[in-house]
């Protein structure tokens, strides 16, 4: 498990890192972003309260690494992942979408944490949603060897799909390409890195523990310093 989280935590640093990099360097042209709204997104107001719905992907991403006994298994989760990245990236860079986003005057610790993401992630690289599309990739994965808790995941998803347009961070087309691109990247890693029925074996379900604590811990941490005045 250390050897997995170490691989975990460079490969979605560095993707994240991408991610930010692509953003904050096509923000410099703004003229050329372009909105795809549907009649949909106007039927869902804005809302800070499902900002810990949204803040769940993070953590439900790397929730395969957990789940797959098999290093094969975990290779097959790595695999898509990056595929995913290496469509989506030319799509952010060739047809940038942008989300406006209402402002958070309000107060309060979830208030905070949304201005503090929103500071740090430009409102750009909307579509595909790669939030929707990495935590519903992990779900498939994670379904592969256990169906009781992968299907659990899965049933999420519509509510975080819901958190990103109620947060004004994505369109309703962006996460509805977020997990047609989640689909395609579960049938294409399947043939790519092909593991043995017998070798889809879940670890013990206490292992989920290992994506689902250090969430709790950095969150409850955040909220700790900003209680007392450190930060916020």
């Amino acid at each position: 498990m250390p050897e997995r989280a170490v691989w975990t935590v460079g490969l979605m640093g560095g993707l994240m890192a991408l991610y930010l990099m692509v953003g904050w360097f096509r923000l410099q042209g703004a003229d050329a972003l372009s909105m795809a709204p549907t009649p949909i997104d106007g039927w869902v107001p804005f809302s800070v309260g499902w900002l810990p719905v949204y803040l769940v992907m993070l953590p439900m991403s790397w929730s395969p690494i957990c789940a797959a006994a098999h290093r094969r298994a975990v290779y097959r989760w790595m695999v898509g992942v990056v595929l995913m990245y290496a469509v989506a990236i030319p799509i952010w860079i060739m047809w940038p979408i942008t989300v406006p986003r209402i402002q958070s005057d309000g107060t309060g610790f979830w208030v905070f944490f949304l201005n503090l993401m929103r500071a740090s992630d430009p409102p750009i690289n909307c579509l595909p949603s790669m939030h929707v599309a990495v935590a519903t990739f992990a779900g498939l994965l994670v379904r592969q060897v256990d169906r009781t808790i992968g299907t659990g995941l899965l049933m999420g998803m519509p509510l975080i799909w819901y958190a990103t347009m109620a947060l004004d961070q994505h369109w309703f087309v962006d996460g509805l390409a977020g997990m047609l691109l989640a689909l395609c990247a579960e049938r294409l890693t399947s043939r790519l890195v092909p593991v043995p029925a017998s070798s889809l074996v879940a670890l013990p379900r206490r292992a989920h523990a290992f994506w689902l604590m250090p969430f709790d811990v950095v969150l409850g941490g955040l909220y700790g310093l900003w209680a007392i005045g450190w930060i916020g």
